[in-house]
């Protein structure tokens, strides 16, 4: 198997860390490029377009500004991480469903391969709010590597 794409969807938890390191690691192994991907889950009720004040004294901004700005600055960061690696990074940053931005994502980007952190949920808690990776793992027309953090 030989991967072109990777991609690396990323909530900024430890568990995508993990997740980017061996996606970093198969992009190196195969020359792949990755895509990091972050998507902001807005909660219903409240629009995209709501005006927030970023900080004391700050100008008004949408919170799709505020949240796509937040996430392009770690995104940043973690791809010039990767690069100093070697390894060639785009990054998107997408709101809306997570499962369904990932998905398009990997349908826009041609992805091979998905390479996604879990939380190790369970019980009650997994029960009520699910889990993105699985509901991707069940839906993705590509394979998808889950990495849980060793604990």
């Amino acid at each position: 198997m030989s991967w072109r794409t990777i991609l690396v969807p990323h909530d900024f938890s430890s568990s995508a860390n993990h997740a980017a390191a061996l996606a970093r690691d198969l992009a190196l192994k195969f020359g792949a490029r990755l895509v990091l991907l972050h998507v902001t889950e807005v909660p219903s009720g409240i629009g995209i377009d709501t005006a927030v004040v970023p900080s004391p004294g700050a100008a008004p901004i949408s919170l799709r500004d505020y949240a796509n700005a937040n996430a392009n600055e770690h995104l940043a960061d973690l791809a010039s991480r990767l690069e100093k690696d070697g390894v060639v990074v785009t990054t998107q940053v997408a709101v809306g469903r997570a499962v369904d931005e990932i998905l398009r994502v990997a349908a826009d980007e041609k992805a091979d391969l998905i390479a996604m952190g879990t939380h190790g949920r369970t019980g009650l808690r997994h029960l009520v709010t699910g889990s993105v990776t699985e509901k991707v793992v069940r839906t993705s027309p590509v394979p998808v590597l889950t990495v849980r953090v060793p604990d």
